[in-house]
């Protein structure tokens, strides 16, 4: 099976959420411009979070990869315009754990990452095993039970760069499958209104 059929087979799976008016918006006016320059995150971690995009959905020959839509300047956007001030702190505490993991493992700060760095970081939390990943969940299930009270509490700094990751995982996916060049050339699209077309392979009909 080659790229663009297992991206195709993608379907509604990981990082599927109900895309709104404001959503599309933000959507359509990414663009994978030379200079990132974010508008919630500091400089250094829309480097960290450009290069880990990129590592996700990287592009080829054939499927143009996360960056290529803009992405990253999607998920900054989201973060910035879309999320509630307590969502938006708690990306923070997220990206905070993440330069000091990135410190303490790589001596340098996420400025001065390369996408080597970012790729073990990644591999090290998103392919943990799924009891790993279960009691990173249940910490920050009581982390966020606990910043509800107290904003200045901190979860496990593993758990907390995991959920941070984990979320941009996610939002990749999901920012990727639903930009106009990927919806519309490399995924199955079904223009609106539809069309009827019947005794067809099933592997036509999308």
């Amino acid at each position: 099976m080659d790229r663009r059929q297992a991206i195709k087979n993608l379907g509604l799976g990981a990082g599927f959420l109900v895309v709104t008016p404001t959503i599309m918006s933000l959507l359509q006016s990414c663009t994978n411009e030379v200079e990132f320059n974010p508008l919630f995150i500091s400089k250094g971690e829309g480097h960290a979070l450009r290069r880990m995009v990129d590592l996700i959905i990287p592009s080829d020959a054939k499927v143009p990869g996360a960056v290529d839509v803009g992405v990253h300047s999607f998920i900054d956007g989201y973060w910035n315009s879309v999320i509630s001030e307590e969502q938006q702190a708690q990306v923070k505490v997220g990206f905070n754990l993440l330069a000091e993991k990135f410190r303490s493992t790589f001596n340098k700060e996420l400025e001065d990452g390369k996408a080597e760095d970012f790729d073990q970081i990644l591999a090290k939390y998103l392919k943990t095993n799924k009891e790993q990943q279960k009691a990173y969940n249940e910490k920050m299930s009581k982390f966020y039970a606990a910043f509800e009270n107290d904003p200045t509490v901190l979860p496990d700094a593993d758990a907390g760069v995991y959920s941070l990751l984990s979320n941009i995982r996610s939002m990749t996916i999901w920012g990727w499958k639903e930009s106009q060049e990927i919806g519309e050339n490399v995924l199955w699209y079904d223009p609106i209104p539809g069309q009827q077309k019947g005794c067809i392979p099933l592997s036509e009909a999308g």
